[in-house]
């Protein structure tokens, strides 16, 4: 049972770093292309976004367009802050952003974040790629930063998603409890 228990917890831990880790690539792909983020949303996340992000334009040996994907980011960045301030009190604090741009090829929200913005930045990356391509340089910074996001985009979403699931199951639950604990007071009246 120990060893189970020992599987699961590694298993668990592997998963919440990987999330982890994509939540911050989702977060270096995503800021330039949604607007009307949380407060909170833009802390942390973009902190550990940019620190990824620097990290790849090192690892890949300094790769230009990577540096100007970094600068482009931090200008949207202000941008998406400045927006947040703004809002502040009308959308949740951790609310990850409107796919304004995705939206026009989707009829919903999920759809637009878990299809469209995949597609979208596939084609980018695809692009960029080719770009490289035919210009005799290495694909291992700026593209294949684009393209990795066609994995890490709908993994992040989904478990958002299911935890949004999972809340509003526990919800349901509460009430139908408080329903059940009701009609136990009221019986015993």
């Amino acid at each position: 049972m120990q060893e189970k228990d020992d599987l699961f917890g590694k298993w668990k831990q592997n998963f919440n770093f990987t999330h982890a880790l994509f939540t911050m690539h989702q977060r270096a792909l995503t800021v330039p292309m949604r607007n009307n983020y949380g407060t909170q949303a833009l802390g942390f996340p973009c902190l550990f976004a940019l620190g990824l992000m620097v990290l790849w334009y090192v690892a890949t040996g300094g790769d230009p367009g990577m540096m100007y994907w970094i600068g482009f980011w931090l200008l949207c960045l202000v941008k998406r802050r400045v927006e947040g301030v703004k809002l502040s009190g009308r959308i949740h604090s951790h609310y990850d952003g409107w796919p304004s741009d995705a939206m026009k090829f989707a009829g919903n929200e999920k759809t637009a974040k878990m299809v469209v913005e995949p597609v979208l930045v596939g084609i980018l990356g695809g692009t960029v790629y080719w770009f490289y391509t035919e210009n005799g340089w290495r694909p291992t910074g700026l593209p294949y930063f684009l393209l990795a996001g066609v994995v890490t985009l709908p993994f992040v979403e989904s478990v958002k998603q299911t935890i949004w699931q999972r809340r509003i199951q526990g919800m349901i639950d509460a009430k139908l409890d408080q329903e059940m604990l009701m009609e136990e007071f009221q019986n015993r009246r």
